[in-house]
């Protein structure tokens, strides 16, 4: 039987995983099987899903939900990042992160080559699932 291992990539790599996805829902080592060539394997330890799982989670904040699935990017410094809400998740460049802030300083470097304190807050833009343009995350706070 397989097991599954937890490695290191780059920006790069990941970005290809996620454009190779069939769907959220699909493991991102299905997609990665696919990119190098090799067979599914039926003995794989993919995780059965659950309801939960299979729907996602959306992340809800300050009186803001974003829908599993909700695509989010931000530029910094010249740098525009992108990521996506996984099951409540806040997934950019390869980091999970629990807030808009976390997930902005996570990503983002200064120009001296450290992690700023960014208010993700103002720095995001969201694209909900059915949204046909994006929008500042922001906006979506309530009054």
């Amino acid at each position: 039987m397989s097991t599954l291992r937890t490695i290191e990539i780059d920006f790069d790599i990941h970005q290809m995983i996620e454009l190779e996805r069939k769907g959220f829902e699909e493991p991102e080592y299905l997609a990665l099987r696919r990119l190098l060539k090799l067979p599914n394997s039926e003995t794989s330890t993919e995780p059965s899903p659950s309801i939960e799982t299979a729907s996602g989670r959306p992340w809800s904040g300050k009186g803001v939900e974003l829908p599993h699935g909700t695509e989010l990017r931000m530029e910094y410094n010249g740098q525009v990042f992108r990521g996506f809400i996984e099951n409540g998740v806040w997934v950019v460049e390869g980091h999970r992160a629990k807030s808009p802030s976390d997930a902005a300083g996570s990503a983002a470097m200064t120009k001296s080559g450290t992690r700023p304190s960014l208010n993700g807050w103002i720095y995001w833009e969201v694209k909900r699932p059915n949204d046909a343009n994006w929008r500042t995350l922001k906006s979506l706070r309530p009054k």
